[in-house]
């Protein structure tokens, strides 16, 4: 002990004095000196054992303490999107710490303090309710940490880029595609998400085993998710009036409603649902998403199963109408059943099924004119292969088939352009669409990995369009000279033929690309690179690509620089 060590440094010291005191005096005071260095020793002795004992009942008192300290419990929670990693409780709440604020406010009021507060006033309702919640004791630290996390993903490319007519640079899109000639360098916009989420449990959702961080859930759980969304043409950089804002999803799911069930939910709101795309062209083939409500992850002998109703609405004039006015417009409506039968052990793989039931309606505009409705059926299959010849390998094929409006393939319109403006497409009940496409991703070793896909789609409009095939191939290979260094090339070839119009033609893009990216993966980001583009299309396409730069062009060279990230 610190005071045993100190008394015994006097003790010493005090002997030393004394002795050299008692060399030089008279033999008659020896004895005094001797009695009282024999009292000094006792008194010191006394003093020790005192401060032994004080310190055992200190000792005791603070294991005491420690041992009935209130656990943490959870008031209302915040869900993730993400399992966070388990922590353990039972150790990290029994130590006062600053990572433990839960032990240091009940000393504060063992000690007779008060526990710090949040500044936050707290006289309208929603705040009073939080400070109900917050007043209330932590029981599990797995708890508090779930009631306070928020989790927030994103998507963000931007960047900025020229052409060879001295303008902004352009998009290469064939008319008729349903994609642009493939994505990378070919993306004259800045484009972004941002989306919170946030989950929340009942008090005791969790229950803590022994020797375990955390058992499964036990009651039901929530989750809350809001998606930002930003567009910005490069034609028109940085200007506020032509950069477009939207909510791209807003929604709230409930799951957990039954033991034999866990990962079943109901889900209403806006939402992205079980979306399918392709990466290289930004192209999705199957994106019901929009409106609505469902449910969803019933488990199957066989795999899950999910049952939706997502509508879509919009505005639009009648292009059909002599000297149609933009401005005249009338409200389209778009119901879909979506039926969906997924994560079925198949070929080595996954199998997904998808059935849709559309209709489609629209109101009146001033004029009294509305479109004729229509209603249709679609069918969907795809197949993933996930780590197909090596763990960050993908091949994910699609076969689709669709009458009337479920041939879109998406719970929404299209939209085709006239002199007289934009338009939304009718439906016939009659038209159809017909699409096969193959994608994958592929990474053979260290220093190379490469995306192709190959994609067919014949539609027929009837008499709101004809007949029209487009087919589209590419391949992104990428060369990686280290972690962080990659060079990424992407030749392009889409064709198009459109009966009504009987124009059939081709165009071909060439993309270079030296990057810079956190890893050496194919989808590793976030990813900054600089790029050249050249394109080059047919004389039946002259004037319909590249837009005002190029109306008397054939070809077109794009250069520039891009940020892509995700998280």
């Amino acid at each position: 002990m610190h005071v045993s060590r100190f008394f015994g440094l006097v003790l010493i010291l005090i002997s030393s004095g004394i002795a050299a005191s008692a060399q030089t005096a008279p033999n008659a005071d020896l004895g005094q000196v001797r009695h009282e260095m024999e009292q000094l020793k006792q008194e010191y002795q006394k003093m020790s054992a005192a401060y032994e004992a004080r310190l055992k009942q200190l000792d005791a008192r603070l294991q005491q303490l420690e041992s009935t300290s209130p656990q943490p419990a959870l008031v209302s929670a915040a869900v993730v999107t993400t399992r966070p990693t388990p922590v353990v409780a039972t150790t990290a709440a029994s130590t006062p710490t600053a990572a433990n604020p839960a032990n240091q406010n009940a000393q504060t009021q063992e000690q007779g303090g008060e526990s710090p507060r949040p500044i936050q006033e707290t006289t309208d309702s929603i705040q009073q309710s939080l400070s109900q919640q917050r007043e209330n004791a932590v029981r599990e630290r797995l708890e508090t940490v779930l009631h306070n996390f928020v989790d927030v993903t994103g998507y963000f490319r931007a960047g900025y880029g020229r052409d060879d007519e001295g303008g902004p640079q352009v998009t290469f899109q064939a008319p008729g595609a349903m994609a642009k000639a493939g994505r990378l360098g070919n993306e004259a916009e800045n484009y972004g998400e941002l989306a919170i989420s946030k989950s929340f449990y009942l008090p005791g959702a969790f229950s803590l085993k022994k020797n375990s961080a955390g058992g499964p859930a036990t009651s039901p759980t929530a989750q809350f998710l809001v998606r930002i969304s930003m567009f910005n043409p490069y034609q028109n950089y940085n200007a506020s009036s032509n950069t477009t804002f939207g909510i791209a999803e807003a929604w709230g799911a409930v799951g957990h409603l039954s033991d034999s069930q866990p990962a079943l939910n109901v889900w209403a709101g806006n939402r992205y649902y079980r979306r399918h795309d392709v990466h290289i062209d930004d192209f999705f083939l199957y994106n019901m998403s929009g409106g609505g409500g469902g449910v969803e992850d019933i488990k199957l002998p066989f795999g899950k199963m999910a049952l939706a109703w997502i509508g879509l609405g919009s505005q639009s004039g009648f292009s059909d109408i002599p000297e149609p006015n933009t401005t005249n417009k009338a409200g389209f409506s778009k119901g879909n059943f979506d039926f969906r039968l997924y994560d079925m052990p198949m070929l080595g793989g996954r199998g997904e099924f998808g059935f849709d039931v559309s209709k489609t309606s629209s109101g009146k505009d001033q004029s009294g004119a509305e479109a004729p409705g229509a209603t249709g059926v679609g069918f969907t299959f795809i197949h993933t292969a996930d780590k197909w010849l090596g763990e960050s390998n993908m091949n994910k094929f699609y076969i689709q088939y669709g009458r009337g409006p479920a041939k879109t393939f998406t719970s929404g319109f299209e939209t085709y352009t006239t002199p007289a403006g934009s338009f939304i497409r009718p439906d016939a009940s009659d038209s159809y669409r017909f699409r096969v496409a193959d994608n994958v991703i592929f990474e053979p070793g260290n220093h190379f990995t490469v995306s192709p896909v190959v994609i067919y789609q014949l539609t027929d409009y009837k008499q709101f369009g004809g007949s029209q095939h487009w087919f589209s191939a590419g391949v992104r290979p990428q060369a990686h000279f280290n972690d962080f260094v990659s060079l990424a090339f992407e030749p392009f070839v889409d064709w198009t033929d459109n009966k009504e119009t009987h124009v059939s033609d081709h165009l071909f893009k060439f993309t270079f690309a030296p990057q810079v990216s956190l890893g050496r993966h194919f989808m590793s980001r976030p990813a900054i690179r600089g790029f050249v583009t050249y394109a080059q299309w047919g004389n039946g396409f002259k004037g319909q690509i590249g837009g005002p730069d190029y109306l008397n062009s054939t070809q077109g060279v794009t250069w520039g620089a891009q940020m892509e990230s995700w998280w």
